[in-house]
C-alpha cells in the first residue's frame, strides 16, 4: 500500500471514529472500535520503536478527542507492541504480505485469528481501564465481548470494502 492511500484510509478510519462510532449509544456495553485497524494494516517491515510511538500517539490523539484519560493511548500501545510477535504466531512471510493487500487473502483463517487476539487485547486493557475494578467482573466481562465481537465486524466489513485487493 503505498503512503498516499495508508494516509487517505488513516484519515477515514479516524473521521468514522470520532464522528461516528463515538457517538453511538449502546448502553455502554459495546464500545466499536474501528481506527485500531490503522495499527494492523501498518507496513510489517517499520521498526518496533516506530511502530510503538504511532500506536501512542493515535491512542493519545483518540484520548484527547474523547476526555478519556489515557486509556486509549495505554490499549494502542499495546497492541502495537504485541503487533510484531502475534503476526509471526499467526502467519508465515506471505500472509503478512497479504494483510497489506498485496494480494487475495490466501487463507482467512489466520486473518481472523490475528484480529481476533489484538482486538480482544485491546478490549480487555480498555474496558479494564476504564472500569479499574473488577467489582461486577461479569458485566465487565459482557462489555469486553460485546466490544470485541461489533469491533471485529466493523473492521472486516471496512478491511473487505475499502482495503482489500478486488481479483481481476
Amino acid at each position: 500500500m503505498s503512503n498516499i492511500k495508508f494516509v487517505i484510509h488513516f484519515l477515514i478510519l479516524l473521521l468514522i471514529q470520532l464522528t461516528i462510532l463515538d457517538n453511538v449509544q449502546l448502553h455502554s456495553y459495546m464500545y466499536i472500535n474501528i481506527y485500531i485497524l490503522i495499527i494492523y494494516i501498518l507496513p510489517y517491515r517499520l521498526r518496533n520503536a516506530t511502530i510503538l510511538f504511532f500506536g501512542f500517539f493515535l491512542g493519545l490523539f483518540i484520548d484527547l478527542a474523547n476526555n478519556t484519560m489515557g486509556i486509549h493511548a495505554a490499549a494502542t500501545t499495546l497492541i502495537a507492541y504485541i503487533r510484531p510477535r502475534l503476526l509471526m504466531l499467526t502467519s508465515n512471510r506471505e500472509q503478512i504480505d497479504d494483510i497489506q493487500g498485496k494480494q487475495k487473502i490466501s487463507d482467512f483463517g489466520w486473518f481472523f485469528k490475528y484480529i481476533l487476539i489484538s482486538t480482544a487485547v485491546f478490549n480487555v486493557v480498555l474496558i479494564l481501564g476504564e472500569a479499574f475494578s473488577i467489582q461486577n467482573f461479569l458485566i465487565t466481562l459482557l462489555r469486553i465481548i460485546c466490544s470485541t465481537v461489533a469491533s471485529i465486524f466493523f473492521i472486516l466489513l471496512y478491511y473487505f470494502i475499502a482495503l482489500k485487493k478486488k481479483r481481476n
